[in-house]
């Protein structure tokens, strides 16, 4: 009775532990992206615990019977466990790549797949006892793998809130004790493609109205680069205000590749980096966005910050929640079948709450009396595609990148949500004393219309334009977003 009890316990707490093992991977090579918290680690530590009890009380229940029905039961139980260990597991493997390139030939998936279920299935009609006797000793073989998902979980978590709110004593850069220029309000959608927002004739399509009708008293700079192909470069050379020649992230250190070549701290505190530009101008400074920790990035530049994960759920859920390191865990899985079933739902719903965020961050009044500089970057039109031009309306694999309907169809939420970001301007009357930006990080990679994804729509219209004006002259956005934060210094 005591072996029974202590090997339930300890598999019961080894199936709850193994669950989570692609959020330890995740942390222990990435979590610089989670942004993992301290509340996090208590969220997972209370739900391995609620965890362990049942599953421990299962195998208790299991364990001493033997025959068929006592081997499916007790794969039924560990099945999720075992999946969840395994997926994590591919991301490890050197060959990654390839694994996911067989996960997308639907062929050769399937074909896997049922070969595995043929032989899980001959294995149960044909050697029953056997069957059981292998898959007990399985689940003793990789139990131990539970302390070091339990000790990661534990450890990485970081002590700093991912919203920070301040009127920083001593900022790195002191701002002007007063200002002529006027506010700022720069709205960056991540993966915006310009071939795919303009038509042959460079103006933005009738599908999107709202952008339109914005681009009709702007400046159309027409032949914009971006500073990287992807975000994690592009992001940090729009703050830096600088073309950084590579990025990478080491655990929790951010680092840029230096002239040397050798690989350097990064850092956006740089006397011509954007939010040191805009603290000397004399601006009040607020950023939020998504993928990359922006609070502690630009801690001591920015007055309002917050800063939200693309896979850790909690950032975006302010409340106490058992679920949001178990839907964490799933967000991390695989796209492909089967894992993807339950990926794609709460994948598609964090999607949901970014932009509900960062929307809200962007709608909060701009003091017409203050200098205020906004930065938002937005997390759409990048995938998961879970908007239409009515709102949320997620498809049943948001992650299908071609054809490009769905990315498509997320463009006409974008032109959606600025249009409200407009109106809410409007509403407040600060719209005409507002330089507002409209630019991207770089566009879609994998769109069939795509010519170049470096080349970015960037529109801007300052304070009290009502006039259409085009640039043609090739310009690099880093540099432009920080000219155009000058600019509305200018009379």
């Amino acid at each position: 009775m005591t072996r029974r009890l202590v090997v339930s316990a300890w598999l019961g707490f080894a199936l709850a532990a193994l669950f989570f093992y692609p959020l330890a991977v995740a942390l222990d090579t990435d979590v610089y992206y989670l942004q993992w918290q301290r509340a996090d680690a208590v969220e997972a530590g209370v739900v391995i615990g609620l965890l362990t009890a049942v599953f421990g009380a299962l195998v208790y229940a299991i364990w001493p019977r033997s025959g068929r029905s006592a081997l499916l039961a007790l794969v039924a139980v560990a099945i999720l466990p075992l999946a969840s260990f395994a997926a994590g597991l591919a991301r490890q493997l050197p060959f990654d790549d390839a694994l996911r390139t067989f996960g997308d030939n639907r062929p050769l998936l399937f074909g896997a797949a049922a070969l595995v279920a043929a032989l899980a299935v001959a294995g149960l009609v044909l050697w029953p006892a056997g069957s059981a006797r292998w898959f007990r000793r399985l689940l003793i073989l990789v139990s131990p793998v539970s302390l070091v998902v339990v000790e990661s979980l534990m450890t990485s978590a970081a002590p700093a809130t991912p919203i920070i709110v301040s009127t920083n004593a001593d900022p790195i850069v002191k701002a002007s004790t007063s200002s002529a220029c006027k506010p700022v309000l720069a709205l960056l959608f991540d993966e915006l493609s310009f071939s795919y927002l303009h038509d042959d004739t460079n103006q933005i399509r009738e599908e999107y109205p709202a952008m339109r009708a914005f681009a009709s008293q702007a400046t159309n700079y027409l032949s914009v680069a971006a500073p990287g192909p992807e975000t994690l470069v592009s992001m940090p050379s729009f703050l830096a205000a600088r073309h950084l020649r590579n990025i990478r992230v080491d655990r929790a250190l951010m680092r840029e590749l230096g002239e040397d070549g050798e690989w350097i701290p990064f850092k956006a505190d740089g006397m011509d980096a954007l939010f040191p530009t805009a603290r000397r101008l004399g601006f009040r400074t607020e950023i939020a966005g998504y993928y990359l920790p922006y609070c502690d990035m630009l801690r001591g530049l920015v007055d309002v910050c917050q800063s939200l994960s693309f896979y850790n759920v909690s950032s975006a859920d302010a409340d106490f929640s058992l679920a949001d390191p178990v839907l964490t865990t799933f967000i991390l899985w695989p796209r492909q079948f089967p894992l993807g079933l339950l990926k794609n739902p709460p994948f598609a719903r964090l999607q949901r709450e970014l932009v509900t965020h960062t929307a809200a961050f962007a709608r909060r009044p701009m003091p017409g009396n203050e200098s205020v500089f906004r930065f938002v970057h937005f997390s759409v039109p990048h995938l998961p595609f879970v908007f239409d031009a009515n709102g949320y309306d997620p498809p049943f694999n948001p992650l299908r990148l071609s054809p490009d309907t769905a990315y498509v169809r997320q463009i006409g939420y974008v032109d959606r949500l600025f249009g409200d970001i407009i109106d809410s301007r409007r509403a407040d009357g600060t719209f005409d004393q507002t330089t507002i930006i409209l630019l991207a990080d770089h566009g879609f990679r994998s769109g069939g219309r795509e010519r170049d994804a470096l080349h970015i729509p960037f529109i801007v219209k300052k304070a009290g334009q009502r006039e259409r004006r085009d640039v043609t002259a090739p310009a690099a956005g880093e540099l432009l977003l920080e000219q155009s934060l000058r600019d509305s210094c200018s009379p």
